[in-house]
C-alpha cells in the first residue's frame, strides 16, 4: 500500500476531530535516545504483536480509550503515526522493518477511567509510543536532515478558491459544534474551511515529498480539485482518455491557482538508533 493510500486510508478511519485519529495526533519532541515521549501516563499491559497474514490486505487502525488495535500496518507506518513524522522522513530501519507488516492489539487491563479521560492527545500517543519501546525495542532521536521539498506559492493571477465563510454563532447554553472538514481520495479533493497548512500536508502524501506552505494566506479556504494520480496516468495515456483530469502539479495551477516550486530545506527527521524484531505472541 503506497503512502498517499496510508494517508487516505488514515482520513477515512479518523474523521474528523476525533480522538480515535492515531494518525493527525502530534507527538511532544523527542528525548534524545529514548523511545517515545516520557512523560507520565498509563501503559498498555496486555500487548499482542504478530505479523500480519499474508494475503489479507485490508488495513485498519482502531483506538478507544483503553485499547488500541491494528491490522496489516508496516513498522514505518506505526512510527509515523506516533512521532507525526512523514514515513519517508524516518531513516535507520533495517531492511525486515522496512518490508513487515503488523497486527497489534493492547489493551488496560485495570483502567482508570477518570485519569484517562484527562490525558491529551499527545499522551494519548505515547502509548502507542510505548508498544514500539517495549515490544520493538525502538531507540531513536530527531535530527534536521536536508531534504528534497516542494514549496506552496501562489500563482500571478491569484487563488481560484474562496475564504470560506464564518461559521454562525453558538447560543451561549450549548457546545460549540465541529464545522468544516475535508475528504481526499484518490484525484479527488473536497474541502470546507481548509487551511493552507493542511493542504499543503495533504498534498505531501500525493507526491511523497514535503510540501511547504508559502502561499501567505492565513484563512480557511473551501476548494475542489480532481487529477489524476500518478499510478493510473501511464493506463489513462495508453487507453487514449483525452478528457483525463490532469496531473496533480497540473491540476494546482489550473484549479487552484497555485504552484509547487522543487528546494531543498532541512526538515526534522527522526533516526532509528536501535529496533529489535519481536517475537510473535
Amino acid at each position: 500500500m503506497n503512502r498517499s493510500r496510508l494517508f487516505v486510508l488514515a482520513l477515512a478511519v479518523c474523521g474528523m476531530g476525533s480522538v480515535m485519529c492515531v494518525a493527525q495526533m502530534p507527538l511532544p519532541p523527542l528525548q534524545s535516545g529514548s523511545g517515545g515521549y516520557t512523560g507520565e501516563t498509563p501503559q498498555f499491559d496486555v500487548i499482542s504483536v504478530k505479523p500480519h497474514k499474508p494475503g489479507e490486505n485490508m488495513m485498519s487502525i482502531q483506538w478507544g480509550d483503553t485499547e488500541y488495535h491494528t491490522k496489516n500496518l508496516s513498522l514505518k507506518g506505526l512510527i509515523s503515526n506516533v512521532y507525526d513524522v512523514k514515513d519517508w522522513l524516518i531513516f535507520g530501519l533495517p531492511s525486515w522493518a522496512e518490508s513487515s507488516r503488523w497486527d497489534i492489539d493492547a489493551k488496560i487491563s485495570d483502567p482508570d477511567r477518570k485519569a484517562i479521560a484527562k490525558l491529551s492527545r499527545e499522551q494519548k500517543t505515547a502509548m502507542i509510543g510505548g508498544i514500539l519501546k517495549e515490544r520493538f525495542g525502538l531507540v531513536a532521536h530527531q535530527e534536521s536532515k536536508v531534504q528534497p521539498v516542494f514549496l506552496m506559492t501562489v500563482l500571478p493571477g491569484g487563488p481560484k478558491f474562496k475564504e470560506s465563510a464564518a461559521p454562525p454563532p453558538t447560543p451561549e447554553d450549548e457546545k460549540p459544534k465541529p464545522h468544516g472538514g475535508w475528504r481526499m481520495g484518490p484525484g479527488t479533493l473536497s474541502a470546507k474551511e481548509m487551511s493552507m497548512q493542511s493542504l499543503a500536508d495533504s498534498i505531501s502524501y500525493q507526491v511523497e515529498r514535503t510540501v511547504i506552505d508559502n502561499t501567505g494566506l492565513t484563512g480557511k479556504y473551501d476548494m475542489e480539485m480532481k487529477w489524476t494520480p500518478e499510478d493510473r496516468a501511464n493506463a489513462v495515456t495508453d487507453n487514449g482518455a483525452g478528457d483525463a483530469p490532469p496531473a496533480i502539479f497540473e491540476a494546482l495551477k489550473e484549479q487552484l491557482g497555485l504552484k509547487l516550486t522543487a528546494d531543498k530545506t532541512p526538515v526534522p527527521t527522526v533516526v532509528v538508533d536501535k529496533i529489535e524484531q519481536p517475537e510473535a505472541n
